[in-house]
């Protein structure tokens, strides 16, 4: 009778190893590849401006609009923009409008 136990919990035991799913790896997106660019939300505020992105320590992009969710400084994004001919008020960066944005 104790065999027959051992032999139910090892056979349970098992079973509910083998019906676990284990996590599948995510493949990294390599988003430069894809056309984003590398960038930095700071909260500029400066007279007409308030959130900005910095690609680098001297070029910053004034977006036409960011999501709430991106609005926070230091946030490290990815970027996908073009020019927009708009004229600015603040003037401290290159006007874009946002194609897309993702957290990094």
């Amino acid at each position: 009778m104790n065999k027959l136990k051992h032999i139910g919990l090892m056979a349970a035991t098992l079973l509910f190893f083998c019906a676990c799913k284990t996590k599948e790896k995510q493949t990294a997106v390599d988003y430069g590849q894809q056309g984003y660019t590398k960038a930095t939300v700071r909260d500029y505020q400066l007279d007409g401006c308030r959130y900005m992105l910095f690609l680098d320590e001297t070029r910053k992009l004034e977006p036409d609009a960011l999501p709430e969710d991106m609005k926070r400084d230091s946030l490290a994004v990815w970027v996908k923009y073009q020019a927009d001919p708009r004229m600015s008020v603040c003037m401290a960066g290159e006007p874009v409008k946002i194609i897309d944005i993702k957290k990094r």
